[in-house]
């Protein structure tokens, strides 16, 4: 699949799209709360605090099909979702259900083991393994090879709910949760590798593998807290080599929400959005040393970066378009009129979805 933080983009992006007003899907009246996207489908995914997911053609911003039936989806908000490689989607969801759905259907199988709502999911690059992340504290694996999934191990570790969870390449798995600490995991074993209590005063709030010039993701990883703290740990020494108050100034300390660490697709530079209303730039090569700094109009909910550019979308509906090495906002755009809570790019198009119900849709000429 398209990686997720494309390294070039049309140099249109850096001065708008070809309509600001784009196409709109409108296609619940309450909050969609997650997304993923399906580049060589041509599709987008996003479920809804009205318990359904809905699938976007995203060339021509209409609904292609929903995910809910009388007997198959979830009975509460769906909280998270990915698409699996072969077009299949698993989505969680405040019921603590996970659902996997069949490509170009709505039937599911449904998964129960979790005992409390599910917080994420993730794929495992190059697997066909799932992994789901619970306010029970659970961490569960699952083999998706075949057409029904189950489940592989339960990883057990964490003392407070897991809010936090990301696949690396390979085998390596971390997980961070509600009382401050991170753990990482080897999916093969089933076993932690890495356990790093208290690596944050408060919650765990973002967590992103190291990525190479070339985009590979390395040993290295970053996790953001409820503190405001950025830290860079190695998991062979256990220990934290970086810690930068990323977040932190006189008027207090804002949780950092995303990290972003891409590559070329980031300027080589890690990227953070946080509840200080900033987005901010460091060289991990360099002791983590600040970069750039740009201000955002309300508080920063998802973000993406493509070719050097920050994309972040905010709780007023907006979404800032930013040089990420400069810092410079070059424009922002009415993407939703609330929240916007997830943002997709490609080389020439950019989808977004949010609080308002509705998925917007716009292209960057080539």
């Amino acid at each position: 699949m398209q990686s997720a933080y494309p390294a070039h983009i049309n140099s249109s992006w850096r001065s708008g799209p070809e309509d600001p007003a784009g196409r709109i899907c409108n296609v619940s009246d309450v909050p969609l709360m997650c997304s993923s996207i399906n580049w060589s489908a041509g599709e987008v995914v996003v479920g809804s605090a009205d318990h359904a997911l809905y699938v976007v053609d995203v060339q021509t911003g209409k609904k292609r099909r929903t995910l809910y039936t009388k007997t198959a989806g979830h009975a509460e908000w769906v909280t998270t979702c990915q698409y699996l490689p072969d077009g299949r989607i698993i989505s969680g969801g405040m019921d603590s259900l996970l659902c996997l759905w069949e490509a170009n259907s709505n039937k599911c199988q449904q998964l129960t083991a979790h005992a409390a709502p599910i917080s994420v999911v993730d794929i495992s690059p190059g697997t066909n393994t799932a992994v789901s992340a619970s306010y029970d504290k659970s961490v569960r694996v699952w083999d998706v090879t075949s057409r029904r999934a189950s489940e592989s191990s339960c990883l057990t570790g964490h003392a407070a709910p897991v809010l936090q969870l990301v696949c690396g390449n390979g085998d390596n798995l971390i997980s961070g949760d509600r009382g401050g600490t991170v753990i990482m995991w080897g999916l093969t074993t089933g076993s932690t590798t890495s356990e790093l209590k208290d690596a944050h005063a408060g919650h765990v709030t973002a967590l992103a593998w190291q990525h190479d010039t070339n985009g590979c993701c390395m040993d290295t990883f970053f996790s953001g807290g409820q503190d405001g703290h950025l830290k860079m740990w190695d998991p062979r020494s256990n220990k934290c080599v970086h810690d930068v108050a990323a977040h932190v100034n006189a008027r207090g300390k804002g949780a950092v929400g995303n990290i972003v660490s891409a590559g070329a697709a980031s300027s080589n530079l890690v990227v953070t959005a946080a509840a200080d209303n900033t987005v901010k730039a460091f060289d991990a090569r360099a002791d983590l040393q600040p970069v750039s700094e740009a201000k955002l109009s309300d508080f920063p909910y998802s973000m993406v970066v493509a070719g050097g550019l920050a994309l972040c979308g905010c709780g007023d509906g907006s979404l800032h378009v930013i040089d990420i090495s400069s810092g410079q906002t070059l424009y922002a755009l009415g993407a939703n009129k609330h929240a916007v809570r997830g943002v997709h790019v490609s080389e020439k198009r950019l989808v977004c979805m949010g609080d308002d119900g509705s998925v917007f849709l716009c292209d960057f000429m080539l």
